[in-house]
C-alpha cells in the first residue's frame, strides 16, 4: 500500500506525475462519484456510502487512518475519502454542435481557482466545452479539480498546442470567435451572440495576447456601471456566457 499511498502524494503535487502517470486525484464524496468508472482506485479513513459502494463494485480500495489521511489531504477539513482517476481529453470536434456551439477558449489562465470556476460556469450556463490553451495552468491541478466541483466530468475539454491552428478549425466550422478586453468598445450586450461562438478568456493580468486578439472576429467588453478598473477572469466568463444565453432564448 507504501507504494499506492506515495502515488498519491505525486499526482497531487507535481504536474509532470500526472503526465507520466496519466492519472490525477479528486478527493471528497462528491467528486469520487462524479469520477465513476474512471477511478483506478480509492483510499478512504471512513467507511461512507460512496465507499461501501464502490468497494461493492470491487474497486480497489485501502484503508488508512485520520493521521495518515490528512497527511495525503489537500484540504484543511478532509472528508474521508479520494481517488486516483485516469486523466482523458476529448477532440476538438465534440465540442461543435452545429447551431448551439458554445466554446469557452481559455488563452493563458493561470489561477487554478479561475480556471476551476470558469469550467464549472461553463457546465451551468450550457456550454458545449472548453479549450485550454498551452499556456493555461494544468486542467489536472488539484486546486482546480476542486473548484470545478465536478464539471470537468461534464463537459468535453480539449488541450490545444496551437492557438492560431485552433482557432483557423473553428472558423472552417462557422464558429464565431469572440475576443474579451477591458478596452474595447463594443459592449457584449450590443454584440450578437445567437449563432455558432468560441469566447477567448484571457490572463487575468495580461489579458490576450495581440496576436490572439488579431484572429478574432469581434472584440468585447463586459459594460462596468462602478469605478473598477476590471472584472475577474471567471466572473467575465460567467457574464458572457449568462448573455448568450439570454440573447438564444429571445433577447437581442
Amino acid at each position: 500500500m507504501k507504494e499506492k499511498l506515495k502515488l498519491v502524494k505525486n499526482l497531487l503535487e507535481k504536474r509532470s506525475a500526472r503526465r507520466k502517470e496519466g492519472k490525477f486525484v479528486v478527493e471528497g464524496p462528491h467528486l469520487v462519484e462524479e469520477a465513476g468508472q474512471r477511478i483506478e482506485f480509492i483510499v478512504y479513513a471512513e467507511r461512507l456510502p460512496i465507499v461501501e459502494k464502490l468497494i461493492g463494485l470491487s474497486v480497489p480500495a485501502y484503508k488508512v487512518s485520520s493521521k495518515e489521511f490528512a497527511a495525503l489531504s489537500e484540504v484543511d477539513a478532509p472528508q474521508g475519502v479520494l481517488a486516483v482517476v485516469r486523466t482523458f481529453q476529448s477532440k476538438l470536434d465534440e465540442l461543435l454542435k452545429g447551431a448551439k456551439t458554445l466554446i469557452v477558449y481559455c488563452a493563458g489562465i493561470q489561477d487554478p481557482g479561475n480556471l476551476g470556476t470558469i469550467i464549472r460556469s461553463a457546465d451551468a450556463l450550457g456550454a458545449t466545452g472548453v479549450i485550454l490553451s498551452k499556456g493555461t495552468v494544468d486542467l489536472y491541478n488539484p486546486k482546480v479539480v476542486r473548484s470545478t466541483m465536478g464539471s470537468l466530468f461534464h463537459l468535453p475539454l480539449v488541450t490545444v498546442e496551437d492557438d492560431a491552428e485552433t482557432i483557423k478549425q473553428l472558423k472552417k466550422n462557422n464558429v464565431k470567435i469572440i475576443a474579451t478586453s477591458a478596452e474595447a468598445e463594443k459592449s457584449c450586450s450590443d454584440t450578437e451572440l445567437k449563432g455558432p461562438v468560441a469566447v477567448l478568456i484571457g490572463n487575468e493580468g495580461a489579458g490576450l495576447a495581440e496576436e490572439i486578439i488579431e484572429l478574432a472576429d469581434e472584440v468585447i467588453k463586459v459594460p462596468m456601471a462602478g469605478k473598477a478598473e476590471s472584472l475577474n477572469a471567471s466572473v467575465t466568463t460567467a457574464i458572457l456566457l449568462y448573455e448568450i444565453s439570454r440573447q438564444r432564448s429571445g433577447g437581442l
